[in-house]
């Protein structure tokens, strides 16, 4: 049996970063899709692209957006400065809800406002939902960031560890607001980025021009993962390696080779619907919008507003529990109605719509879980098992995060 000095699992952005930074070396990727990208991948109708949900590079690292940049060299990229709103008791207010509460009734925001300035901080807080109400007060927590994560996560936020967003909650202080109010600037992670025109799948097939055909296993599914012996099983056979990098959801991996609880690493399921109509978008500026409210969906996002075209593109996010069983007819004809009731469409018509379930999508990360994805993650290291990507590491991270991880792991072994 050949030993492959890289074997990696998964030919999503991750995996795909990797075999390009060793595209001269000894590697081989195994894809259980018919194609490769994961949730990087790109969809078609006449006059629509949309992709899995919105993936769009906003870059925290030089090195990595000047790689990014140049593997997309030669596609049409769209520099976009974000405008996203908030839909909050049938008015569009401004994003991030934290720093424009001032747009909401006077006894709303004094409210929201006091409560922050009376804010406790986080230092007991336990679970997601006590750190949010204890770091903002509870008029923010309660009328936003409670109800919008609970529709996200499809779960109660006290089921979550207190630091499960990490970077991509909003930072605010009683004196950032004050700053902010005086003309400073009330920054998030995302405030810009770049997307390419024709889809997210642009980078994917940019990674596959310049690899080895040979060495991409599609269509192929891992079954088993010995890593005492250092050996993958799939449904065609089984590779030995010297180093092994998976992009595989953490619980899969742990199931698959027995190294720890795969009960511990819970998530929820999300039901994407691609719409596309045949009148403009009625708002030409915003990117996309948050729902905390009764309707179906939690996000909207308008691709159109993004990577300019004549009619109204669409991704429509909706939340999900894991068991729970999704009727795709019935969520788009509510979808349709929320969509007209929240004032997106008016006399749209719906000409050609592509949906998609994702599963897992957001991790729920509890104290059991996180502490079961330090020790695996540590007790891998020793068997030169190297896990890469949001779901590998069981985190909530963007897509930019994943392609600099790769990166490093690259230049690391």
């Amino acid at each position: 049996m050949e030993k492959i000095k890289y074997l990696i699992l998964g030919a999503g952005i991750s995996g795909l970063a990797f075999a390009y930074n060793k595209r001269d070396d000894d590697y081989l990727l195994l894809e259980k899709d018919s194609r490769a990208g994961g949730l990087c991948q790109s969809f078609f109708a006449p006059g629509f692209v949309w992709d899995v949900a919105g993936h769009f590079y906003h870059f925290h690292n030089e090195k990595t957006k000047e790689f990014v940049k140049e593997m997309l060299k030669g596609s049409e990229l769209c520099d976009v400065t974000k405008c996203a709103k908030v839909f909050y008791k049938g008015k569009y207010m401004d994003a991030p809800f934290q720093y424009n509460i001032h747009q909401l009734e006077h006894g709303e925001f004094m409210e929201c406002l006091t409560d922050l300035y009376y804010a406790e901080g986080d230092n007991n807080a336990q679970s997601f939902k006590e750190f949010v109400r204890q770091k903002f007060g509870k008029g923010i927590s309660d009328k936003f960031l409670i109800p919008y994560n609970e529709k996200l996560y499809s779960c109660d936020l006290d089921e979550l560890e207190r630091d499960s967003m990490g970077k991509f909650l909003p930072k605010l202080t009683f004196d950032m607001l004050m700053t902010f109010y005086r003309g400073g600037k009330g920054s998030t992670y995302n405030d810009y980025f770049i997307y390419p025109k024709n889809g997210t799948m642009e980078l994917v097939n940019s990674y596959l021009k310049q690899l080895d055909s040979d060495r991409l296993h599609l269509g192929e599914t891992v079954s088993a993962i010995d890593v005492e012996n250092h050996r993958v099983t799939t449904d065609c056979g089984t590779y030995e390696y010297e180093n092994l990098i998976s992009t595989l959801p953490l619980r899969d991996f742990v199931r698959m080779s027995g190294c720890g609880d795969s009960t511990l690493f819970r998530s929820n399921k999300i039901l994407i619907l691609n719409l596309g109509f045949d009148l403009p978008s009625i708002d030409k500026e915003v990117n996309w919008i948050y729902f905390p409210g009764e309707e179906i969906f939690y996000r909207v996002g308008f691709y159109n507003n993004i990577a300019p075209r004549p009619k109204m593109s669409l991704y429509v996010e909706i939340g999900c529990r894991s068991d729970e069983k999704i009727d795709i007819p019935s969520m788009l004809e509510r979808t349709l109605d929320d969509l007209k009731r929240v004032h997106i469409t008016d006399d749209h018509k719906l000409e050609d719509y592509h949906p998609i379930v994702v599963e897992p999508a957001y991790v729920h990360i509890s104290k059991e879980g996180k502490e079961e994805t330090e020790r695996v993650m540590a007790a891998m290291k020793s068997h030169k098992v190297h896990m890469v990507g949001r779901y590998a590491r069981w985190e909530y991270s963007a897509i930019d995060d994943s392609i600099e991880q790769a990166l490093a792991l690259a230049e690391e072994i």
